[in-house]
């Protein structure tokens, strides 16, 4: 990692037990935080959960490059004086633990937002007709998705339950994915799922957290795509996207709120 020359680094009062800074990529978007607890004798790397997919290598390189430093049996403190003098570094500042630093790595900037907003296709006029007319055709019954091939099979074996989704579930969820809202931009394993508002609304870059959440999530745990059709996130996610797009192109939503066919 290219260094500064070695300065003199201003370090917090020295009795708070962990000292922590930010590492930020040229263009100014921080990729994570470097801590080291004194007191325990520790240093971390802590990624932000919302990083964007293009500060990757640079995000590996300074979690490499901590683990090294620890691995050099000084004191934290001279790890954090080192390591806070590469480009890139932000300003050290105190904490009472590591919580606080996990903490601020969550946090969700409007730039973050945005990027995700960018990710959907905004003028892809059929692909948003799709995205309605998939939506607007989900029944009660379409909703309910049965779980079936579980328990002990004639040879003794015993299987997992799946649920079994029906074609027009499928359209909707495939409809996410056309207008762009299921993306690799939201990392769904290192964020909690987006849960709407009283009145089934959700922000719309969080309506893509949640849409990227549950399609990509179903992968690795069956039954995400079952649950959001159930409780109602599902259709959430459809109503603010559409409520977004229609504020983009500046046309009404043909229906916003969710009208089941009998």
């Amino acid at each position: 990692m290219s260094r500064e020359q070695p300065l003199p680094v201003p370090l917090p009062d020295p009795r708070h037990p962990l000292w922590y800074f930010p590492v930020a990529a040229p263009d100014g978007e921080v990729v994570g935080y470097v801590w080291a607890d004194h007191a325990a004798g520790e240093v971390g790397w802590v990624r932000r959960a919302a990083r964007s997919s293009r500060v990757r290598e640079l995000e590996e390189k300074w979690s490499r490059e901590v683990f090294e430093a620890g691995q050099r049996g000084v004191a934290p403190v001279v790890v954090v004086a080192g390591l806070a003098r590469a480009k890139g570094a932000g300003t050290v500042v105190g904490a009472s633990s590591t919580d606080v630093v996990e903490a601020v790595a969550r946090t969700v900037t409007e730039a973050d937002d945005q990027r995700l907003l960018d990710q959907l296709h905004r003028d892809d006029t059929g692909a948003w007709r799709e995205l309605a007319d998939a939506f607007d055709a989900l029944t009660e019954e379409d909703r309910r998705v049965e779980w079936v091939g579980g328990g002990q099979q004639p040879n003794g074996t015993y299987h997992v339950a799946y649920p079994r989704y029906g074609r027009a579930l499928l359209r909707a969820v495939a409809a996410l994915r056309t207008v762009g809202a299921v993306t690799p931009e939201h990392r769904w394993a290192e964020c909690p799922l987006p849960r709407p508002s009283p009145d089934g609304r959700l922000a719309p870059a969080d309506a893509v957290r949640a849409a990227t959440s549950v399609v990509v999530g179903e992968r690795a745990c069956d039954g995400m795509i079952a649950d959001a059709a159930k409780d109602g996130l599902l259709d959430a996610i459809a109503v603010s996207l559409r409520a977004w797009h229609a504020r983009q192109t500046r046309r009404p939503p043909h229906d916003l709120r969710r009208t089941p066919t009998p």
